[in-house]
């Protein structure tokens, strides 16, 4: 019989202060969805990623680049936190959107790269002939000439500016066998690039 009047007190308190009950309903609940959100929060390391697919031989600009954070678990060895730090450096080869960006991916140093000339990756057919490349040696680029016709010179005497190791693959992983980078200009990048949708090219040595 007693528990009557105690539920009818608390109603009463109740009805007195709704305005503070409701107001700290309302904190405790902003509380809650705090922490909640907190709770799938992870803070991360900054990392430089590709914004988009990056082709190989690309100078990279802006654009090109986004930060995200990632549990450090995962970010590779090496991997850029500043944006800063590769605007303007040339990627060895393609590169794929939302790829993380590291040392391997980029050339070592512009100044191997002339005024007006653009580092081109060129895969070429006879892997067992890479050892007698060396970087800054001159050669000719063979492959399809007249929309696949005839097999000749489609870009003569350009420069090796790099021979990226078969270790340092793509950024998914694999052998980049066969990848040498040249240096050429617009108009050489583009005779190649349309022979090698074609047919696989070669080098001659000078």
């Amino acid at each position: 019989m007693r528990s009557v009047p105690l539920i009818e007190s608390l109603l009463r308190a109740l009805r007195w202060h709704r305005r503070w009950f409701a107001a700290l309903f309302a904190a405790l609940a902003v509380l809650a969805a705090l922490n909640t959100f907190s709770s799938f929060e992870t803070p991360g390391t900054s990392t430089v990623v590709a914004a988009r697919r990056i082709p190989g031989g690309t100078k990279l600009v802006a654009d090109d680049l986004r930060t995200v954070r990632l549990p450090p678990a995962i970010v590779p060895e090496g991997a850029f936190a500043d944006p800063g730090a590769v605007i303007g450096r040339t990627v060895l080869i393609r590169v794929s959107e939302r790829s993380v960006l590291t040392p391997a991916n980029l050339l070592e140093s512009d100044a191997l790269v002339a005024v007006g000339k653009v580092a081109l990756p060129v895969r070429f057919a006879e892997a067992t002939a890479l050892p007698l490349l060396r970087v800054g040696a001159h050669i000719d680029v063979l492959g399809a000439v007249t929309s696949g016709a005839d097999y000749g010179v489609v870009a003569a005497d350009v420069r090796v500016v790099a021979i990226p190791a078969a270790s340092e693959g793509g950024v998914l992983g694999g052998s980049q066998g066969g990848l040498v980078l040249v240096e050429v200009d617009s108009t050489q990048a583009a005779a190649i690039a349309a022979a090698a949708s074609v047919s696989a090219v070669s080098f001659a040595l000078r």
